[in-house]
């Protein structure tokens, strides 16, 4: 996957990029936006890299990048936001079905702390273990 973006500030040893809004993109175009559209709140994506490209040179503030992220880092990281949850949720569902008895307030409740583990689990493994991203330099401007 890949994609353009400006170098907003480079500060101790991390810049911080905008990435550019891709027009084939269907969400995009009819104004609706896709989930990194949605966390940035209605501005630009932002993400945080490192303060050197892949080519060992410094960003400059505005300097138009790409960022290119392996097809299996972003697949990697689609299972792990969705299928720990899922299977926290699960399983907690299922013990508190055998631990409660009758009724839905425990398999309720079982579900909920399950899917909660999880997800804190998956996001405590998640920050460790960062996506592979490429940011080459690009020569011209990013469209406004």
């Amino acid at each position: 996957m890949e994609a353009l973006a400006r170098v907003l500030a480079v500060d101790t040893g991390r810049a911080r990029l905008a990435c550019q809004v891709q027009s084939s993109c269907r969400s995009c175009s009819s104004g609706r936006g896709c989930g990194l559209r949605l966390l940035a709140r209605g501005g630009e994506p932002e993400i945080e890299v490192p303060d050197r490209c892949s080519l060992d040179v410094l960003l400059v503030p505005g300097q138009v990048v790409t960022i290119a992220v392996p097809d299996s880092d972003v697949l990697r990281a689609a299972a792990l936001a969705y299928l720990p949850v899922l299977g926290g949720l699960l399983s907690g569902a299922v013990l508190g079905h055998r631990l409660g008895g009758q009724g839905d307030g425990p398999v309720a409740l079982g579900a909920a702390l399950g899917a909660a583990c999880a997800w804190a689990m998956a996001r405590a493994w998640a920050v460790h273990r960062r996506p592979r991203v490429s940011v080459l330099p690009v020569a011209g401007d990013l469209e406004a």
